[in-house]
């Protein structure tokens, strides 16, 4: 009877174990709202255009004319920003003074041109 209690006991652990790992192995994937896609399969990028959304971990961008997505280097080139939040401490409102923000997917710095 002991053998039968401790066997349930550490089924019921190994399964609360097992629960709590495929939740930290989940992946953070960026998405993206927009109005038109365009694909260019030559130079495998992705355009998204008219009131452009873009969300990730680090970067949340919201309104923005275009977004191009180079597939090759995961590099995104944000034209017409409207607002936008970087790593939740920087924040712009309204529309940007700089036109061209440059930020590769996955990393903590973007660029304003």
């Amino acid at each position: 009877m002991k053998n039968w209690i401790l066997l349930i006991g550490l089924l019921i652990g190994v399964n609360s174990f097992a629960q709590d790992k495929s939740i930290e192995n989940e992946k953070n994937e960026p998405s993206f709202k927009c109005d038109i896609v365009k694909f260019d399969s030559k130079k495998n990028t992705m355009e998204f255009q008219g009131n452009v959304n873009f969300k990730s971990d680090i970067i949340e961008l919201k309104n923005a004319d275009k977004i191009v997505l180079n597939n090759n280097t995961n590099e995104i080139i944000v034209t017409g920003l409207g607002e936008f939040t970087i790593d939740g401490a920087i924040q712009i409102k309204d529309k940007a003074e700089k036109n061209i923000l440059k930020y590769t997917i996955g990393e903590r710095i973007a660029y304003l041109e």
